[in-house]
């Protein structure tokens, strides 16, 4: 079952009430190894996401995972890309280029967002969603790999 799917089974439980939490301002993730670029047959990512533990309301687990996605159709990202979370670590993560990148001089700037969903420890049937959103640059071909953080900005929870 692909990961998008599972979130909109969640969301869509008759008996879920939605929550709107305030996402923590110090909260973030940090991005490593991303590698971005386009050919003629599409474009592509991937990269490594961690998020560490914090324990105010809701507590967060910590997590890491290798994420990638693939354009459908030239570079059009219509969809949710599943992400291989790490052995052990409970949650679902997902990732999707935004539409419309941008270009800035020779640099192709695009927003990459990126959901984490976890079950609350302390509440059965009780699951929790935080998003991210970050611009970053198609990098292939031209620079290394690069790093930088994503802060959660939306935030909501299923009971």
């Amino acid at each position: 079952m692909r990961t998008s799917t599972v979130f909109a089974t969640l969301a869509a439980t008759a008996a879920a009430t939605p929550v709107a939490i305030r996402a923590a301002a110090d909260y973030q993730w940090a991005v490593t190894e991303w590698d971005a670029g386009c050919n003629n047959a599409g474009c592509d990512y991937t990269f490594r996401i961690a998020g560490p533990a914090a324990t105010d309301y809701p507590a967060r687990p910590a997590f890491a995972a290798t994420c990638s996605g693939k354009s459908v159709d030239s570079k059009v990202f219509t969809s949710y890309a599943g992400c291989q979370m790490d052995a052990g670590i409970k949650g679902s993560l997902v990732s999707k280029i935004n539409e419309p990148a941008e270009l800035l001089g020779s640099r192709t700037v695009v927003p990459l967002q990126v959901s984490f969903q976890f079950a609350d420890p302390s509440q059965d049937n009780t699951y929790w969603n935080y998003t991210g959103v970050q611009n970053t640059t198609f990098n292939r071909g031209g620079s290394p790999p690069q790093s930088f953080a994503i802060i959660p900005k939306e935030s909501f929870g299923i009971a």
